[in-house]
């Protein structure tokens, strides 16, 4: 990698340091922080309402006070989210917004509504099936009672021409992070996929006005960079994790490229359609149920198998490792039908089991570089 490429990416690779280096600059600067805790919130909303949006996510270490009130089967994501708001880490937030996705987040919006005091919360309840009329309606009306809650906790009146306003700067993103995808999926030499990581990790914690001109610049150098043969074996990641760039480097540690995704922080949170005509929360709750759907809910003929073999296609993928999040069901249930799909194109499979909030540990990667070597023979 040039020296310039390099410092382009080093801007992003600030969370790092401190995940919530940004929000916690931005409310120190007097600004209202919103944390989300899935990409099916409505961020244009929140943005739109005079917050700063970010993604919250666990960080490394045991969640004590967590296990006191969640079951031992509820996923490391939740414990280790509810753990840093019962320390009061999540102090500078100034609003938490749950999404119904899952029985495990229904719990631990009740649980942190009960036991984080000083922050109000918002639960965003999303239907299960992701489609027909009686599905947008009770999402457009789910919209806008969020709407109304924001401008209560906020005070500030969400117009139309500022949701549009929002809606066109997220757009602005996503075709941005979109177009970062499509660079490295037809040429992975470009950077590694902890480097791509690093960008998508800080996608969810910077500003998205901030975030786009970095993207922009970036974007700017490596469409000037010709194409190298890449000699390693190019993987595709899937499954549920959230926080993903040890388990990315890990991963790429064994001998391989991670050349694409398809991961609920990742490449999945882009894939939105563009929505140009019609009332804001209307074409907002269109383009929400139009996403590619989350394995906690339902669209009538969609087969999640078709973009991980779309993807194994067009990225000349070698092989497919799953991130299975230990007790998250909806991918769980998912994962038996897609193994069975990829080994009838001849696609090798791994699925790893991982804890978020835990290390890496030395066997993941054992496993890896032997999954690794069954490729390079």
């Amino acid at each position: 990698m040039s020296s310039d490429l390099r410092e382009l990416i080093q801007p992003f690779a600030k969370v790092h340091e401190d995940l919530y280096y940004f929000a916690k600059k931005a409310k120190q600067e007097g600004e209202k922080v919103a944390g989300f805790l899935c990409t099916y919130s409505p961020q244009e909303l929140f943005h739109a309402g005079g917050y700063f949006p970010v993604r919250v996510i666990g960080e490394e270490g045991g969640t004590p006070l967590a296990d006191q009130w969640l079951q031992p089967y509820a996923c490391s994501f939740a414990k280790g989210v509810l753990n840093l708001g019962l320390t009061g880490d999540f102090s500078f937030l100034d609003l938490v917004v749950f999404s119904h996705t899952c029985d495990t987040m229904q719990n631990l919006a009740e649980v942190w509504r009960r036991r984080v005091e000083g922050t109000p919360i918002i639960v965003v309840s999303t239907p299960n099936l992701n489609a027909g009329e009686i599905a947008l309606t009770y999402l457009k009306r789910e919209l806008t009672r969020v709407k109304e809650e924001v401008e209560r906790i906020s005070g500030n009146k969400i117009t139309e021409e500022r949701l549009l306003e929002s809606m066109k700067l997220y757009e602005q993103h996503r075709n941005n992070m979109n177009r970062l995808y499509q660079l490295r999926q037809a040429n992975p030499s470009l950077m590694t996929g902890t480097e791509m990581f690093t960008v998508v990790l800080s996608s969810f914690l910077m500003k998205k006005e901030e975030h786009n001109k970095l993207l922009e610049n970036l974007i700017k150098e490596l469409e000037n960079i010709s194409p190298q043969e890449l000699k390693k074996p190019r993987i595709l990641v899937g499954g549920s994790v959230c926080q993903a760039q040890g388990f990315i480097q890990s991963i790429e540690s064994a001998g391989v490229v991670v050349s694409d995704d398809d991961l609920c922080m990742g490449s999945r949170s882009y894939v939105l359609p563009s929505m140009h005509q019609g009332e804001p929360i209307d074409m907002l709750a269109q383009m929400y149920l139009s996403r590619i759907p989350c394995p906690a809910f339902h669209k009538p003929g969609y087969d999640p198998a078709e973009s991980y073999l779309e993807k194994v296609k067009n990225g000349h993928i070698d092989g497919v490792i799953f991130l299975q999040t230990k007790f998250c069901d909806p991918y769980a249930f998912n994962y038996p039908y897609l193994r069975k799909r990829l080994e009838q194109e001849g696609i090798p499979s791994l699925l790893l089991e991982v804890e978020q909030n835990q290390p890496v540990p030395e066997a993941f990667r054992t496993r890896v570089e032997a999954f690794v070597e069954t490729l390079n023979k």
